[in-house]
């Protein structure tokens, strides 16, 4: 999905300077998309708020009319990657009734795996900026509600359990799901960087069934 063409997430942050008139906002949409480009082809040190107007073809002024610093532009940018991610998650699990959890396995992991491997190369610049404690906090709250989309979906497909087995059993399973995409998205898990997100998707699948199925049998 191009952030440009929906600036819905970028109207609510905190980060960013709200435009009013649809002048302004066509301006944001032009910074959005330079700025992503910028992520995909530089590095830290490249990454900077005169580069980004350079890209959008306008002055740097109009940058600071929007972002504060290039700092609040990234954090911005990474609160729509997360909703982007959000929004794969919901409509997936929105749209199909799961009959068990294999199902509900594959088409969770296949809506975070499409998210995440359309836009790699941005994924893997946000976790290189990692010592950022509002990109964390970013990154915290949305895998929480993706979290809580998943423990919700997942609860009535689980067997007559206690109520802390079932958390336990949806806790541990998200997490072999979650550590591994992240780990390949942003190049943290060198094990699996050079996987295609095929097998990758269908491995951690197959293991967090496995594991699931284990515990409730």
């Amino acid at each position: 999905m191009d952030p440009a063409k929906n600036l819905s997430t970028f109207d609510v942050s905190p980060y960013v300077l709200r435009p009013q008139q649809r002048r302004s906002r066509a301006a944001l949409a032009r910074i959005v998309r330079a700025a992503e480009q910028l992520l995909r082809t530089s590095g830290i040190d490249d990454f900077s708020m005169a580069a980004v107007a350079q890209a959008a073809g306008m002055p740097v002024g109009n940058i600071y009319r929007r972002f504060r610093s290039k700092d609040e532009l990234i954090q911005a940018i990474k609160e729509d990657v997360i909703a982007r991610i959000e929004d794969a998650v919901t409509q997936r699990l929105s749209q199909e009734r799961f009959r068990d959890i294999p199902s509900l396995i594959d088409g969770f992991v296949g809506a975070v795996i499409e998210a995440f491997s359309s836009d790699e190369s941005v994924h893997r610049f946000l976790s290189s900026r990692s010592g950022d404690p509002v990109l964390c906090q970013i990154g915290s709250s949305g895998q929480r509600r993706i979290f809580l989309y998943y423990r919700n979906a997942m609860l009535p497909l689980l067997p007559q359990k206690s109520a802390k087995r079932k958390e336990l059993l949806i806790r541990v399973s998200f997490h072999l799901l979650s550590a591994a995409i992240t780990g390949k998205a942003c190049a943290d898990d060198q094990t699996l960087t050079d996987l295609s997100w095929k097998v990758v998707g269908s491995e951690i699948s197959t293991a967090a069934i496995a594991y699931l199925q284990a515990s409730v049998d």
